[in-house]
């Protein structure tokens, strides 16, 4: 490859805060994200946010605050409809975690009839997955609720995880369901053979030898009641495509929008 094309690859990762350049040193995996206090964030990209307020009539010193408004004037509350619980889990987690939802898992098992179980009723935001995507199209409709279908990030299968599947690696899931839905995500990946599912309860977890990347599901993380899984845990992944995201972020911002634009009044 041209060594240009490499080193501009370097610079955009330094920019990032992912790796450090030290002269005739050579190059290094930075510390991680956060841990020496400074923001996991680069400078260019404040700086274009800023710019970007700016633009918009609102000063630099403002900006944090309409920020806030924009996704804390209510506290809005999500249900997740899913097959399993380990994917009612792992979008929960994401929900709350990373946009700020108050989120609750359901199984779509549960949804019997016309009967409507308290979480929908509740909630501010359907999510789903395309499985139930027309069930609860039908239901949001029903109930006057935005509904919002989850895609998952398509770079999984062509970046982290097609390099771990390179040598044997094992997901850790609460139920066969799961374990099968894996399987058939990764179906068409190289290395989709170096997949081992162990179902918690089921499979002897301490076959897992300790050197090996391991995946845990949040539904298993929830319930291991102090059950040590041997292996290289690996970190939990963010599995919500971009495009699914942008569509939440939307939907958290117009119902704040909206709401101080009733204050207001």
């Amino acid at each position: 490859m041209d060594h240009r094309v490499v080193l501009t690859a370097y610079r955009v990762l330094a920019d990032e805060r992912l790796i450090d350049m030290r002269q005739r040193g050579g190059v290094y995996v930075a510390e991680r994200h956060g841990s020496n206090g400074v923001p996991p964030i680069p400078e260019s990209w404040v700086a274009d946010v800023l710019l970007e307020g700016l633009a918009r009539e609102i000063p630099a010193p403002d900006l944090h605050e309409w920020l806030r408004r924009c996704t804390e004037t209510l506290r809005l509350r999500a249900v997740v409809v899913a097959s399993t619980s380990d994917q009612c889990h792992g979008l929960c987690r994401e929900l709350t975690d990373d946009f700020g939802l108050e989120a609750e898992g359901l199984l779509a098992s549960e949804i019997v009839g016309d009967r409507m179980p308290l979480p929908l009723k509740r909630a501010d935001l359907i999510v789903t997955t395309e499985a139930h995507e027309k069930r609860m199209l039908a239901v949001g409709a029903e109930l006057k609720k935005p509904v919002q279908l989850i895609e998952v990030r398509p770079d999984l299968i062509v970046g982290e995880w097609s390099l771990l599947l390179r040598k044997p690696v094992y997901v850790v899931v609460a139920s066969e369901e799961f374990g099968a839905m894996i399987r058939s995500f990764f179906a068409d990946v190289k290395g989709v053979e170096n997949i081992n599912i162990v179902v918690l309860g089921r499979h002897d977890v301490s076959s897992i030898p300790m050197d090996a990347p391991t995946y845990i599901t949040q539904s298993v993380r929830a319930s291991l009641a102090g059950v040590r899984i041997p292996g290289r845990i690996l970190p939990a992944m963010r599995t919500i495509s971009t495009q699914s995201a942008r569509q939440i972020f939307r939907f958290i911002v117009s119902s704040n929008v909206e709401a101080m634009t009733r204050i207001a009044r």
